[in-house]
C-alpha cells in the first residue's frame, strides 16, 4: 500500500487525470441515468379478476372461482392462492414460487389454465390475467371535465387518452369513472300490440346480425380468399334500421318503428366530478425505462396546452404527482451534497493548508460521481431507496473528512 501511494504521489498527472475522467462519467451517469419514484421490484403476483353481474358471492364462488382453482392447483411454480368474491365479481391472487424455474411461462400457463376452466355461458367478459409488475408505475392522475353531455364528455376523453399514450415515456392511460358505452332499445308497448311483435322477436333480430364471425373460405378465378361476416352495430341508426319482417309488397317493419334507439351509457359505479361538474379521471403509468421527472413534464406541457385543441371550455388539471417524491429526495441529496462540502472545507482549512484543504473538498464529489457511474453501469436507477443510501454514505464520507 505504502509503494502504491508513492506511485501516485510522483504520478501527480496521472492522478489528476484519472479524477478528471471520473467526474466526467460521473456527470455523464448523472445526466442520463433514469430517475424513479420507487425501486423495480418483482412483486411475483398474478392476478385473475372475473365479472359476473347480478350473482352473490357465493354464486361467484362456486360458479367461477372454484372452477378456476381446480384449474390452477394442477400447475408448478404456484406459491399460495387468495381467492375473493363480491356481489358481481371475483378475484384469485396468485403469489408465484420465488423458486420456480419457469418463470416467464407460468403467466402463459395461467391464461391456459383459465381458459380450459368450465365457466356460466352468460359470462360478459372471460376473465383476465394480469401480471403486477413493479416496472410500470403510475406517475400522475389527472381530471377532465366540460360542458358535455356523458357521451360526448367519453369520447373527448378517449381523444385525450389517445394523445396521452403518444406522450414521450407513457406506457398505459387508465380512466377511472368511464361507462361502457352501449346502444339502448327502449320499446313502445302499444306499438308492438298493434304491429304484432314481441320483445323476444327485437332480441332474436338484434342478436342474429349483431356478429363478428368467420365465414370459411370461397375458391374465385383470382384465389383462395377468406370470407367473413361482419355485422355488428357501430350506432343506434344501424340498430335502429334493423329489419323485423317484410310483405310480398315490399313493406318493410323495422326497429325504430316500435321502439325509441339510442346511444347510451351504461349505468356509473362511481362519479367523479371536477369542481362541481362532471368528470373523468386519468392514471397515468410510464413505461419502466421512462424517467418519472421527464415524463412528467412532458405531461404537464400538454396538459398546459389541452384548451388550444379542444377548446376553452375544456379544462384538465393534474393531482396526485408521484414525481414529487423524487424531486424532494433530489433535492435533498443536492442540499445535503452542497452544505456537506462547505463543512467540511471549513472544518478542514481550520487545521491544514488551504491546498491540502481543498484537494480533500475535490475529492468528495470526485467519490460521489464515481458512485453515482457504478449505479448507472449496474443498471440501478435514482429512486427513493437508492437515494436515501447516497445521503447515508455522503454523510459518512463527510464525517470521515471532517475526522481525518
Amino acid at each position: 500500500m505504502k509503494s502504491l501511494i508513492n506511485l501516485l504521489v510522483q504520478r501527480g498527472l496521472v492522478v489528476n487525470l484519472i479524477s478528471v475522467f471520473l467526474l466526467a462519467v460521473g456527470i455523464y451517469a448523472a445526466l442520463n441515468i433514469n430517475r424513479e419514484a420507487f425501486p423495480d421490484v418483482n412483486l411475483d403476483q398474478i392476478m385473475v379478476s372475473s365479472v359476473y353481474p347480478g350473482a352473490s358471492p357465493k354464486e361467484v364462488e362456486q360458479l367461477v372461482i372454484t372452477p378456476i382453482e381446480q384449474e390452477l392447483r394442477s400447475l408448478d411454480g404456484i406459491d399460495k392462492m387468495i381467492s375473493m368474491s363480491f356481489p358481481g365479481s371475483g378475484r384469485i391472487t396468485i403469489e408465484v414460487d420465488p423458486d420456480a424455474k419457469n418463470r416467464d411461462q407460468i403467466t402463459n400457463d395461467i391464461s391456459l389454465a383459465v381458459n380450459r376452466a368450465k365457466l356460466p355461458s352468460d359470462l360478459p367478459f372471460d376473465p383476465y390475467v394480469i401480471e403486477i409488475e413493479g416496472s410500470i408505475i403510475p406517475v400522475i392522475r389527472l381530471a377532465v371535465s366540460a360542458p358535455l353531455s356523458d357521451l360526448e364528455l367519453k369520447r373527448l376523453s378517449n381523444d385525450i387518452k389517445d394523445d396521452l399514450l403518444n406522450v414521450k415515456g407513457v406506457a398505459k392511460v387508465t380512466l377511472l369513472g368511464d361507462r361502457k358505452a352501449e346502444i339502448r332499445i327502449e320499446v313502445d308497448p302499444e306499438k308492438l300490440n298493434r304491429e304484432h311483435v314481441s320483445v323476444n322477436d327485437i332480441q332474436n333480430v338484434v342478436r342474429s346480425w349483431n356478429l363478428n364471425a368467420p365465414g370459411g373460405d370461397i375458391t374465385t378465378e383470382e384465389g383462395q380468399k377468406v370470407v367473413r361476416i361482419t355485422g355488428e352495430m357501430i350506432s343506434a341508426e344501424d340498430t335502429g334500421n334493423l329489419v323485423l319482417r317484410t310483405n310480398a309488397s315490399g313493406d318493410t317493419l323495422k326497429v325504430k318503428d316500435v321502439a325509441n334507439v339510442t346511444e347510451a351509457l351504461s349505468i356509473p359505479g362511481t362519479t367523479y366530478d371536477v369542481g362541481g361538474r362532471p368528470g373523468i379521471s386519468m392514471l397515468v403509468l410510464k413505461k419502466s425505462d421512462a424517467d418519472i421527472i421527464d415524463t412528467v413534464d412532458h405531461i404537464h406541457e400538454y396538459v398546459a396546452n389541452i384548451s388550444k385543441k379542444y377548446g376553452d371550455d375544456v379544462t384538465m388539471s393534474s393531482f396526485q404527482d408521484f414525481s414529487k417524491f423524487t424531486r424532494m429526495r433530489l433535492g435533498v441529496l443536492t442540499s445535503n451534497g452542497q452544505v456537506g462540502l462547505i463543512l467540511v472545507f471549513i472544518s478542514l482549512i481550520l487545521f491544514l493548508r488551504f491546498s491540502v484543504a481543498m484537494m480533500a473538498t475535490i475529492g468528495l464529489p470526485i467519490i460521489f460521481m464515481t458512485g453515482l457511474f457504478g449505479l448507472y453501469m449496474s443498471g440501478i436507477t435514482l429512486n427513493l431507496i437508492s437515494m436515501m443510501g447516497f445521503i447515508m454514505v455522503l454523510g459518512m464520507l463527510v464525517d470521515d473528512a471532517i475526522l481525518i
